[in-house]
């Protein structure tokens, strides 16, 4: 069954309006983290403005799937509320309703709207590995500033601020949250571990531990500094190689989604209506089942055959 023009017109007006509502939601939450910043004021309660967006963040920030969001949305380094992530959401569910809707049974559209949550939240996930990863980058130049500032006899306290006014971010926003504590009066160690927390990875676990040991029991830490930034400098030259080496294999894991929709499209195309009449057949249905359930067992392999860890 062809989609009818009009239909195309407003689901092509949805997605423009969301995508430029999430623009504007975007460039106003830099302008106000910058007026916030040259206040020193960074706290989530003073960053609330009057508005009716504004408020469904509050009540959303209340409900445990708000606070998950917001961790998530915190974690991935976005400056996005969750009321915009959750709008985004619903609008972007019903489309994929109206869109899949149009060409297949109402229950695929209702699939695809889960799908659609799902890229979402993938979407944070991804952006929350790449800012990890690139924290975990810049741990050997942080060892360093670490081993140059105990070495000029500073305390841990003061050589963290230091790091976090010579390191970019993210390591500098995740180093000024821990200075932070520590000047609230946090013990060194936990402090320490929260940001172990927040940015989980071997390489920080040792480089905590490592701080952690000599904070209670002494020694030398600029040895041990030393010796780990250039342990760590070694790992970061071999995780790049594998990630380039890897690189076609992850375009493959891509490439074996894209085909699956690109195949159903075109069946589509070629055989105008097929989609809804299979659809709506149970043995339609079990088929197009079996292949969604292929193709993301696939999707699944390729990525933990290219997960490598180092």
């Amino acid at each position: 069954m062809n989609i009818p023009l009009p239909a195309i017109l407003v689901c092509l007006a949805v997605v423009l309006a969301v995508a430029t509502w999430g623009l504007y939601e975007y460039f106003r939450g830099v302008n106000q983290r910058r007026i916030l910043s040259a206040r020193g004021a960074l706290d989530d309660g003073e960053r609330v403005a009057a508005g009716a967006l504004d408020r469904l963040d509050r009540a959303l920030r209340r409900t445990e799937l708000g606070k998950a969001i917001d961790r998530r949305i915190v974690a991935s380094g976005s400056r996005m509320k969750v009321s915009t992530f959750t709008l985004m959401a619903v609008l972007g569910g019903g489309a994929a309703v109206f869109v899949i809707g149009s060409w297949m049974a109402p229950v695929f559209g209702i699939a695809a709207a889960i799908g659609v949550v799902f890229l979402l939240l993938t979407y944070l996930r991804r952006k929350e590995e790449r800012r990890r990863d690139a924290f975990v980058a810049q741990l050997p130049e942080l060892a360093r500033v670490l081993s140059n500032a105990t070495s000029a006899g500073l305390v841990m306290r003061t050589a963290l601020e230091l790091a976090a006014d010579e390191l970019e971010d993210p390591a500098r926003g995740e180093l000024k949250r821990t200075s932070d504590a520590l000047r609230l009066g946090q013990p060194v160690d936990q402090a320490l571990r929260d940001l172990g927390d927040r940015m989980p990875s071997r390489e920080l676990a040792v480089l905590v531990s490592t701080l952690v040991v000599s904070a209670r029991s002494g020694g030398s830490l600029v040895t041990s500094l030393r010796t780990i930034a250039d342990t760590l400098e070694d790992r970061k030259e071999i995780h790049r190689q594998i990630k380039t080496i890897m690189g076609e294999v992850v375009v493959t894991n891509y490439a074996v989604g894209a085909m699956g929709v690109g195949g159903l499209v075109m069946l589509n195309m070629i055989m105008p209506g097929s989609l809804r009449a299979m659809s709506e057949n149970l043995v339609g249905q079990v088929i197009l089942a079996a292949a969604a359930a292929a193709f993301t067992l696939s999707v699944i392999i390729i990525r933990r055959l290219t997960r490598v860890e180092v």
